[in-house]
């Protein structure tokens, strides 16, 4: 058996007094897609947060190929390069033309020479369709355009895994489409992917497994045909009721 790229065991987080993850375990494959779903305060977005530890766990480890990032001795920003992460309110410099967003962090931490580093982005922004758009500033494109450039961003740094927190939830729905698309194409290509979504005919087609998350913990596990289909649990058959008839 393979080992993980990602290793996530035990995992607690509080905020205050409340337990917003309680006991989380789960590993993460070379080219796997990972979908995590569940209502809103499940935990969902704390947990692929706590991934790159932009939430920083309060018991447990979490193990990024072979490297324990609670170690205090583990080189984090090091690693965080290989971790790509897109936000759901895109994170994008607003100011700044599309290329610049796309050849900034290549130039000051990969140290590639502006020409590689704008040779790289334009490579990813036709990956994404927005190659026409390099000498724009972002703060003139829209929300669904922004968000294939906040993916051609992170691809930028030859991520290892690629961390989605509900990518498309911001989005006017005429555009969602379009960036579901671009995600399909990476999960095609083989990119080894975590996603935080409530897409639900996304998640059953592109998936390996979904992640059901209730009240901090994972409350089912399985492949999407098992978990979105015919899940086992009573919380799993009322979320997806709720979500399909809402």
């Amino acid at each position: 058996m393979p080992k993980p790229i990602l290793e996530i065991q035990n995992i607690h987080k509080r905020f205050g007094q409340q337990y917003v993850l309680n006991g989380i375990h789960l590993d993460v494959y070379e080219k796997e897609v990972v979908t995590i779903i569940g209502s809103s305060g499940s935990g969902k977005t704390t947990l692929l947060r706590c991934l790159n530890l932009l939430n920083e766990p309060d018991d447990g480890h979490i193990y990024f190929m072979g490297s324990d990032l609670m170690d205090p001795k583990t080189d984090l920003e090091a690693l965080r390069m290989h971790i790509g992460m897109v936000f759901q309110s895109f994170n994008l410099f607003n100011q700044k033309t599309v290329l610049d967003n796309c050849t900034l962090a290549p130039m000051k931490l990969l140290n590639l020479s502006k020409e590689d580093a704008v040779d790289r982005a334009m490579t990813f922004l036709r990956k994404v369709g927005m190659q026409d758009f390099a000498h724009q500033s972002a703060n003139r494109l829209s929300g669904g355009q922004k968000q294939r450039v906040a993916i051609a961003r992170a691809l930028c740094m030859n991520p290892t895994i690629m961390l989605f927190d509900e990518p498309t939830s911001a989005l006017d729905p005429e555009m969602v489409g379009e960036v579901l698309q671009v995600m399909k194409n990476l999960a095609n290509e083989g990119m080894t992917m975590v996603i935080v979504t409530h897409e639900m005919a996304f998640a059953k087609e592109v998936s390996d497994r979904v992640v059901f998350m209730d009240q901090g913990v994972i409350a089912e596990m399985g492949k999407p045909e098992e978990i979105l289909v015919n899940p086992k649990e009573e919380r799993t058959r009322s979320f997806l009721k709720r979500y399909t008839t809402s």
